[in-house]
């Protein structure tokens, strides 16, 4: 079981974590440019959105 634990660790320091980073930010960027690109009904609600409330016809 130590032997496997420092194998993973070995592993994960192995990785090229600015690279790994860099993808991600770019995908989550990228999703956010298709989700503004599409049509609203086909659009994903963002988090802790509200719905947009009419105006009153009264009001200028």
């Amino acid at each position: 079981m130590k032997k496997l634990k420092e194998k993973v660790i070995a592993y994960l320091k192995s990785l090229n974590w600015i690279v790994l980073l860099g993808l991600a930010a770019f995908c989550i960027g990228l999703a956010i440019v298709n989700n503004i690109r599409v049509d609203d009904e086909k659009s994903v609600e963002w988090i802790g959105t509200q719905d947009i409330m009419q105006k009153p016809e009264d009001v200028l």
